[in-house]
């Protein structure tokens, strides 16, 4: 009985095969699926970091008067280092 005339060991090859060629598409499709996350989270970081100094930014950049007016912190500053 030669090996390449037998039906059963053709089926378990083409089993074999079949398995293994599954294993390797799903490996690819998770290794692709694990990229576009990373890139995703990539720019879900970014933007929220962006958006977080920006206001962080634009909260620290207005002056507030004080209860003497804007220029009331440098009169009380001008006053008190003169001792």
């Amino acid at each position: 009985m030669p090996i390449g005339n037998s039906g059963s060991l053709q089926i378990i090859a083409c089993v074999v095969l079949s398995v293994l060629g599954a294993y390797g598409a799903g490996r690819i499709h998770q290794w692709y699926m694990h990229g576009m996350d990373r890139d995703r989270a990539f720019r879900d970081g970014y933007a929220h970091g962006y958006h977080a100094l920006f206001h962080l930014a634009a909260r620290g950049s207005g002056s507030m008067p004080g209860p003497d007016g804007p220029d009331g912190c440098a009169k009380r500053l001008s006053e008190t280092s003169t001792d």
